[in-house]
């Protein structure tokens, strides 16, 4: 099943790079997507905001759902809108990264895509949305701004327009 989204309201969400290991064996836990948009492109899990919920509850709960880790102090790295005329789209999207969690990812398949730890010196190899690129180093880096950014599609892979924000 295909989902819409109307153009009418934005859509919400939170997503959250999670990572283990120090030095060459650090890894980050992306999913392989498996619905449109950005099918078969590797980001980093969650989903979207429930009526009532912050973004970091978002991340906490979609966190959980999808991979089955419990985190407790997400730190916010990002802020990226993208929309997708053609799809149409128009997300809002909190960036986290954290560092502790309790659990056993589940690395099956799941309705939302692949689950797998992936190392930082390999993420090159892996297909991954344009936004996702832009705002990676900055996400992964030790600055305590916030990163903010605008991309718009005309198609889910052809950028229109591509804003940072100082």
């Amino acid at each position: 099943m295909t989902e819409h989204f109307t153009r009418d309201r934005i859509v919400t969400g939170s997503l959250c790079y999670v990572l283990r290991g120090e030095g060459e064996n650090r890894e980050v836990l992306l999913l392989k997507r498996s619905r449109l948009p950005q099918q078969g492109m590797w980001s980093a899990p969650g989903g979207k905001m429930e009526l009532g919920e912050s973004p970091d509850e978002c991340v906490i709960r979609e966190i959980h759902e999808e991979t089955g880790l419990t985190i407790r102090t997400p730190t916010l790295r990002a802020i990226v809108t993208v929309v997708d005329q053609d799809y149409p789209m128009h997300w809002l999207l909190f960036v986290y990264r954290v560092e502790i969690f309790e659990g056993e990812v589940k690395l099956l398949d799941t309705e939302e895509g692949e689950l797998c730890w992936i190392r930082l010196s390999a993420i090159a190899d892996y297909p991954r949305p344009h936004s996702d690129q832009q705002h990676w180093e900055h996400v992964m880096g030790d600055s305590s701004d916030v990163w903010r950014g605008k991309f718009v599609y005309d198609t889910p892979v052809n950028l229109l327009e591509e804003i940072r924000y100082p």
